[in-house]
């Protein structure tokens, strides 16, 4: 006797009463069974009394929150697929979400196709799951702040922090890739904080910084008098860290004879000193990260085929910055912040123009450049904001295309004469007053930027005269506010900048 195909369940857990009326009539659309709940609360409820196979959860609720909900419920349905909803999304919260067991992990505002596409491969996800008899527990999780630098909104940092989330917990062994520039060691440190050996010992060592011929001492220790120079007994990386992580960065530069020794680490969980013959057991989980392509280096032998497959067990790519432009507003803002803290620059902003400038710009040196760059141009900047005038100058041409300009040659009385004779009648630069009052009408409501005052800013870059910069933003702020009724949120939003930058130019244009 044939069995009729069981109805999949998807519980929406959300305080939005239109979000959820409109998953569940596109989700019901699918002959799914849709059940919901306005709260963390009810949504437990629901879920132990109906069993479903997806569950929806909103993060941000009255009450308890989803981060709150999602350990509650791994243990009421362990073999439920849950998808953390959210609008407020943050490196950390990714990471836990993927920590505590979640399926996946989305941002709002989001297509009702994608959800649909999600919710699909979740269900499938739980058939198989069933048809496997597995329960899937949930790990337990650090509460370190890992905030420190890995700074990402884009899809790309989202799938990284879904794989750190996904690794942490375990001693699986973990390649970071990637230009040199994009954050390898953040990451690496990342995956530490979060992981069970949290509380142990975590060593970075740089293989490229060491000399080839004190790799293995520094790693493995050595003997008194092992080799010249070995007046005591030194203790290696490798035996301080026992039970806790190591990370090797720039693993590709470090010697064939070398790598045989870290093979046998892997390998047997064993090392020996520098002129010893005793083994030594270490308990240490390996991280690795390089910037060259070792596929290329063992097809070359530079690099043991061996070593190579024992590293690269779990794969973290790296974006380069170029790849993921719309993170780098957010990137400067941290760093901004980063120095103001530490008291190295009182520089608190970077105007919309230098922005949109370095947005246009390939950053092959990645976020590391990134850094050094906007230190560089808020040690410089004269007030509180980073202009074009304080950016890189070899970064401007480098963007813009400009050549540097060759001085003048002097010139004889003869060639001034005849330039004068020849040139052509001057043309009067029209004043900022009328160019603001012969640009068209601007309609704000709803504009992410001020289109209709390109005269404006044509006239800018012709001129480069701050007084017109100054009068050009009074009467486009003027113009901004009397537009919205004097709401100053809004305003702050058609013009492109926040709201206390906002506050402080109408206090400073005495616009209030």
């Amino acid at each position: 006797m044939s069995h009729a195909p069981i109805t999949p369940k998807v519980l929406v857990i959300d305080d939005d009463n239109d979000l959820r009326y409109s998953l569940k009539r596109v989700l019901s659309g699918r002959q799914y069974e849709v059940l919901e709940a306005a709260s963390g609360e009810e949504g437990l409820s629901m879920a132990e009394q109906h069993n479903p196979h997806v569950i929806l959860l909103d993060n941000r609720m009255g009450g308890m929150s989803g981060m709150e909900a999602l350990q509650h419920l791994r243990g009421i349905n362990p073999n439920a697929m849950i998808i953390l909803m959210t609008a407020y999304g943050t490196t950390q919260t990714t990471i836990e979400a993927m920590k505590f067991g979640a399926f996946d992990y989305i941002m709002k505002p989001f297509d009702l196709k994608k959800i649909l596409t999600l919710t699909e491969s979740a269900i499938a996800a739980s058939k198989d799951l069933d048809k496997a008899g597995k329960e899937e527990a949930a790990p337990a999780v650090s509460n370190e702040d890992i905030e420190g630098g890995i700074i990402g909104s884009s899809s790309a940092m989202q799938e990284v922090f879904k794989m750190i989330g996904q690794v942490a917990a375990s001693d699986v062994t973990v390649m970071v890739t990637g230009e040199s520039g994009t954050g390898k060691e953040l990451i690496a440190r990342a995956i530490y904080q979060n992981s069970l050996r949290a509380q142990k010992p975590y060593i970075a060592v740089n293989c490229a910084a060491i000399p080839e011929n004190l790799i293995e001492s520094e790693l493995f220790g050595h003997e008194k008098g092992s080799f010249t120079g070995a007046t005591n007994q030194r203790i290696g990386k490798f035996e301080l860290c026992d039970g806790g992580t190591i990370f090797l960065d720039e693993i590709g530069d470090m010697a064939l004879t070398t790598q045989t020794k870290i093979l046998r680490a892997l390998q047997e969980g064993e090392i020996q000193r520098v002129g010893s013959s005793e083994t030594i057991k270490v308990n240490v989980r390996m991280l690795a990260a390089t910037n060259k392509p070792l596929e290329e280096m063992v097809k070359d032998k530079t690099f043991r085929e061996d070593l190579y497959y024992r590293l690269n067990v779990v794969r973290i790519q790296l974006p380069p910055l170029r790849e993921r432009k719309e993170d780098v507003p957010k990137l400067i803002d941290f760093v901004l912040k980063r120095l103001a803290r530490d008291s190295k620059a009182d520089t608190k902003s970077i105007s919309p123009e230098a922005l949109a400038l370095l947005n246009q710009y390939r950053w092959p040196g990645n976020v590391r450049e990134l850094e050094n760059l906007i230190y560089r141009s808020a040690v410089l900047a004269q007030g509180d904001m980073i202009l074009i005038k304080d950016l890189p100058q070899e970064v401007v041409k480098a963007i813009t295309g400009l050549p540097e300009t060759p001085p003048a040659p002097a010139k004889t009385p003869e060639v001034v004469a005849q330039t004068e004779a020849k040139a052509p009648p001057a043309i009067e630069t029209p004043t900022v007053a009328a160019v603001v009052t012969e640009a068209p009408e601007p309609t704000l409501i709803g504009q992410p930027t001020i289109d209709p005052y390109d005269a404006v800013y044509q006239a800018l870059r012709e001129t480069h005269d701050t007084n017109i910069l100054e009068h050009a933003e009074r009467a486009l702020i003027s113009r901004a506010l009397a537009e919205v009724g004097g709401k100053q949120v809004k305003a702050a939003e058609i013009l492109g900048m926040t709201r206390a930058t906002l506050r402080k130019r109408i206090d400073q244009y005495d616009l209030s």
